[in-house]
């Protein structure tokens, strides 16, 4: 990924420097012009029941537009806050929600560290409800709305620019979940073998290699490129037993392959008529290729960026990676 012209100013804070940072600086920022609250969604394995999603909101003053960021699979809120820190430098408001089944809000199971969800669809209708209920109110068309989705956030993104096209004016989608690998076993056997265990209501239990959360998990098969950003979260996770969400159900992986397949359609990509950026990781192995250059060629408005030197978590990765991916960034988000 090779840095473009005219790039914005912006500090990246180094590696060695992290903990230090955001403890001292960073969170208390974040704090002054920071709020938090929970908006009421449909619980949809309760019938008409309601439930709630925690969300917080970052407004910095004179801001240039809004950002709204989806969060990925096993992620939290908790999790992007030197995301949420540069954003905000730069001078976007930032809105997020922990996705139900996440950190502070609703889960679909009584189990605890289990991501289960009765319809991949219940992700976009809630994010869909928290823009309507908190980020448009706020933004009072008054600011240019932007999308920044990563991995399982980037499906949940990606299906909302095709159900709402013109919502948003840009969005960026960080591997993207757009196709998942099932190890050996082939994608269709999978959908089948969930479909079935749903239809004998045991699609909120675990598959084989799927499991609760387990502190220890070891930095060199982590998502992240970076020890000490991994190391940040990594004591956070272990401390809250509300972060500790892992293994998937099956019923989460039989709808994340119909999402999959569904999102990458190119009927349904061309539903989609705002600019996206997409970044792709050249050394991602939790989420396959296919599904993201198959989604960049069927999408016009689309354009796709290979990131070296980083894994999974694109925003975790080293300081040298993050300048020239915060500067793609911002000069995409520039006004044409």
């Amino acid at each position: 990924m090779k840095p473009t012209s005219n790039e914005t100013r912006f500090t990246i804070i180094p590696d060695e420097l992290l903990k230090e940072t955001m403890d001292r600086d960073v969170l208390p920022f974040l704090t002054a012009i920071g709020s938090a609250g929970y908006v009421t969604v449909r619980r949809r394995n309760a019938g008409t029941g309601k439930s709630r999603l925690y969300y917080e909101a970052y407004r910095p003053q004179a801001p240039r537009g809004a950002i709204v960021i989806s969060h990925g699979y096993s992620e939290s809120v908790e999790k992007y806050k030197e995301v949420i820190y540069y954003f905000t430098q730069a001078g976007y408001q930032v809105y997020l929600a922990d996705h139900r089944g996440h950190g502070r809000s609703v889960r679909d199971t009584d189990h605890p560290c289990m991501v289960h969800v009765a319809h991949f669809k219940d992700y976009v209708r809630d994010l869909h409800t928290f823009i309507a209920k908190v980020v448009e109110p706020s933004v009072n068309g008054q600011l240019p709305l932007y999308l920044y989705a990563h991995s399982m956030g980037g499906a949940i993104g990606a299906l909302y620019l095709e159900a709402w096209p013109d919502t948003f004016q840009k969005a960026v989608l960080s591997a993207p979940m757009l196709s998942l690998s099932m190890g050996a076993l082939p994608i269709p056997c999978a959908r089948a073998l969930g479909r079935i265990m749903i239809r004998m209501n045991r699609g909120a239990t675990y598959p084989p290699g799927q499991h609760p959360f387990t502190p220890g998990d070891a930095f060199e098969t982590s998502c992240s490129s970076c020890r000490q950003r991994y190391d940040y979260y990594r004591e956070k996770k272990e401390a809250n037993p509300l972060f500790q969400t892992c293994g998937s159900s099956y019923g989460w992986a039989y709808e994340a392959l119909n999402a999959c397949r569904h999102v990458t359609q190119k009927k349904n990509c061309r539903r989609i008529t705002v600019p996206v950026l997409v970044f792709q990781s050249m050394n991602d192995t939790t989420v396959t290729s296919s599904g993201i250059e198959r989604f960049v060629a069927n999408t016009p408005s689309a354009a796709l960026v290979k990131v070296d030197q980083s894994k999974h978590e694109i925003y975790n990765s080293t300081a040298s990676v993050l300048k020239e991916y915060y500067q793609r960034i911002f000069d995409f988000l520039q006004p044409e």
